[in-house]
């Protein structure tokens, strides 16, 4: 089995294929519900401006709804997708910086009406607000477990990875997120964190 075949055998990977070669909107609907409140918190801690942040994860769905033919199944989907938000961000950053946007291809009609319909308003408002909740309550956080918790929940990192990265041991890794972890539900007030 080919590198390819390994990434893409994964449910993410089914539903990137469906995307790519047959447009399928549900499979495209079940990867936004997947990341994109991931991908927003993600954009936000490094435009710290919630409204650009919401336009650039629009942008990266947007990018994973035109591009999936495009993935190569070198990583994971989740690690693509988070290389299309970084790639944003800092497109954003720099825009901010020149005080101006950055640039925007315009799109035809015929592309848009084929990106499925957001969730519904109503939904869309209460998800912006357990958003606002989770983002200010891990601003709250101490760094080191912020930090920690960013790199695995965030970006996905397995704890070997944030070890290297952080330049701690695997075990710290864990106590951070554990403690992250914990300090979330007592701050959100639920039985169940960020997983």
């Amino acid at each position: 089995m080919t590198d390819t075949a390994v990434a893409l055998d994964g449910e993410d990977g089914r539903w990137l294929r469906a995307v790519a070669q047959e447009r399928d909107s549900a499979a495209f609907r079940s990867l936004f519900d997947r990341y994109f409140a991931r991908v927003f918190v993600f954009i936000q801690r490094r435009v710290e401006d919630p409204e650009l942040a919401r336009e650039l994860t629009s942008d990266v769905f947007l990018e994973v709804w035109t591009q999936a033919g495009q993935f190569r199944g070198e990583a994971r989907v989740s690690t693509w997708i988070f290389g299309i938000a970084r790639f944003k961000s800092l497109e954003g950053i720099r825009g901010q910086q020149r005080f101006k946007r950055s640039r925007v291809v315009s799109a035809g009609d015929d592309v848009i009406s084929r990106v499925p319909e957001s969730r519904s308003t109503v939904t869309q408002m209460g998800a912006r607000q357990d958003l606002r909740r989770v983002a200010e309550a891990m601003e709250r956080l101490p760094r080191d477990q912020r930090e920690a918790l960013d790199l695995a929940v965030i970006e996905g990192l397995e704890p070997e990875e944030i070890a290297i990265r952080q330049r701690i041991s695997r075990e710290t890794v864990k106590t951070r997120v554990s403690r992250a972890r914990r300090s979330l539900r007592r701050m959100l007030g639920t039985s169940d964190g960020p997983r």
